[in-house]
C-alpha cells in the first residue's frame, strides 16, 4: 500500500494500522532497541515509485519503520511523505552488509536500498525484522 502520509487524517491512520499494526509505543521501541532503521539511499526501485523517485539532481533518501504486523518504508516527494506499507507475510528481503532489497511478493513492487556514505547495514535491525517476519 503506497499513500501520500503528509498530513494526518484518520481514516488513513486506521487503514495502515489495520494493514501493519499499530506503531510501537516509546516505551516499546525502547525495550527492542529501537524500531527503525538508519537512513538509507534508494539506489533502485519498481517503476511504480519513478514518479517519485526519479528525480534529477537530488539523491533520494529513506528509512524503516517496524510494525507489529509489517513495516513502513518512508521517503520524501517534494513537500510530501510518501509511505510504503508492507505486511510480514507479503515482505521478502535480501541483505549483505551494504545493500538491502525489500520486496512486496503480492505486488512485485520493490525497492534496492544502500547504506548510507561508508555505513554498513544495521545487523541488529536486520535481526529485529527477521525475528518479527518469522
Amino acid at each position: 500500500m503506497i499513500l501520500n502520509i503528509s498530513y494526518q487524517n484518520k481514516s488513513q491512520e486506521q487503514e495502515i494500522n489495520n494493514f501493519v499494526g499499530i506503531s510501537y509505543t516509546f516505551w516499546e521501541s525502547l525495550k527492542m532497541g529501537g524500531s527503525g532503521s538508519q537512513k538509507l539511499i534508494v539506489v533502485d526501485c519498481h517503476e511504480i515509485f519513478d514518479p517519485y523517485l526519479k528525480q534529477l539532481h537530488s539523491a533520494k533518501y529513506c528509512n524503516i519503520e517496524l510494525r507489529p504486523k509489517g513495516i513502513g518504508l518512508r521517503f520524501r516527494y517534494k513537500l510530501e511523505t510518501i509511505g510504503w506499507f508492507i505486511p510480514y507475510i507479503n515482505l521478502s528481503y535480501e541483505h549483505d552488509r551494504f545493500n538491502l532489497k525489500i520486496k512486496d511478493q503480492m505486488t512485485s513492487h520493490f525497492m534496492n536500498l544502500k547504506a548510507f556514505k561508508r555505513n554498513q547495514i544495521n545487523l541488529n535491525f536486520i535481526k529485529k525484522l527477521k525475528q518479527l517476519k518469522n
